[in-house]
């Protein structure tokens, strides 16, 4: 990192930005080209080990993205307040970011399909705990992200 004087240096600045954060950007390679997906996440840390969670339909351009090639990088951002300037050049923006590397996977086991939808809930709600609509899970895909590793950043 170029500006190591804005580098988070803890596992607990990286936390407070999984915490604060509403989207992730995922980028997949498709074939040659890349593919970004914005969605809402819940995550785990267990173990020093960083997990994200999402769900979704069971078909898609992102479904067939992680069947293909697996590894993904990604982005959460928290916007500080922005700041005005005098002149041009001279505006800004707080903020905090994360970007990360590492494998996904469609989650098979009915276990931790409930225990993953229940974490990207809790992201949104605080409530641990969720009861589902049959229906409806027959008609959702869980994913996991394994994160490998992980960076951020920040600008006061």
């Amino acid at each position: 990192m170029r500006r190591t004087d804005r580098e988070l240096k803890t596992t607990g600045e990286i936390i407070d930005v999984l915490n604060s954060g509403k989207i992730v950007q995922i980028a997949f390679l498709d074939g040659n080209e890349p593919y970004i997906v914005t969605m809402n996440y819940g995550y785990v840390l267990e173990n020093e080990k960083i997990r994200l969670y999402f769900h979704s339909a069971h078909e898609g351009r992102k479904i067939d993205c992680i069947k293909n090639n697996p590894h993904v990088c990604f982005s959460i951002s928290i916007c500080d307040p922005f700041i005005a300037g005098e002149k041009a050049c001279g505006y800004g923006m707080n903020y905090r970011s994360i970007i990360g590397y590492g494998t996904m996977r469609i989650v098979e086991s009915d276990e931790e399909r409930l225990s993953g939808l229940n974490v990207l809930m809790k992201q949104y709600t605080g409530k641990d705990t969720w009861q589902y609509d049959d229906e409806m899970l027959k008609k959702t895909t869980v994913s996991c992200l394994e994160v490998k590793k992980i960076s951020g950043k920040r600008k006061k």
